[in-house]
């Protein structure tokens, strides 16, 4: 590819995230009440999976790494593939926030490039455990190295992953099907394409399930 065309690429998904990003910045992310949003959606997948993929639920998330609602979500996320392991697996899609949270296209890219080494949910659990080191850093760079390199990846494919415009292009894939279902806040479930509402207590993200799974 001519490197002329290179810097051009990188400004149109630049201006992609951007011009995205404006359709759903209208709630501020940690809101987490029912709106009029539809309640199915179309979700064709392209996700990371967590959990058996012939479970009979499919738990699909959106959410931003430096959102704190999706951080205090992420250890109940956890739990419930946790309590069932046969019935239920995670759907995640990046749905960064760019203009509120600075940081989290680079948190969603660094789940990506350690993804390409094989460890993308390491990375994924790792950014929201450590959600508050990096989060109002105004260089996270160093930070999300630090932890690529604590788990044993090559520091240099993990760097050139961060800046890499194919990584950005999957994480814009996700933000659009998020725009398709009209996804407003972050986080935002869906079981099996229907949008369900759950407060942040493992009590509700039980009852959900249960209602959900087959009879």
């Amino acid at each position: 590819m001519p490197k002329a065309v290179k810097p051009l690429i990188v400004i149109v998904l630049a201006v992609a995230v951007a011009a995205g990003a404006a359709v759903y910045l209208s709630r501020q992310p940690d809101q987490t009440e029912i709106t009029a949003a539809p309640t199915h959606a179309d979700i064709k997948g392209g996700g990371h999976i967590r959990g058996l993929e012939k479970a009979a639920l499919t738990l699909v998330e959106f959410g931003d790494y430096q959102c704190p609602s999706c951080g205090a979500y992420h250890p109940l996320v956890k739990e419930i593939l946790n309590r069932y392991p046969q019935q239920l697996r995670l759907e995640f899609h990046h749905f960064p926030l760019i203009t509120i949270h600075p940081n989290s296209m680079l948190a969603s890219k660094a789940a990506e490039a350690a993804g390409e080494q094989g460890r993308y949910w390491e990375m994924h659990d790792a950014l929201f455990d450590h959600q508050r080191e990096w989060s109002d850093s105004p260089n996270a760079e160093p930070i999300f190295v630090a932890l690529a390199s604590q788990m044993g990846l090559d520091s240099n494919k993990f760097m050139q992953g961060l800046r890499s415009p194919q990584l950005q292009d999957r994480i814009l894939r996700d933000v659009e099907q998020g725009q398709n279902a009209k996804v407003d806040a972050v986080p935002t479930f869906f079981i099996n394409g229907e949008r369900v509402h759950i407060k942040l207590s493992m009590e509700d993200f039980v009852q959900v399930i249960e209602a959900h799974l087959p009879k």
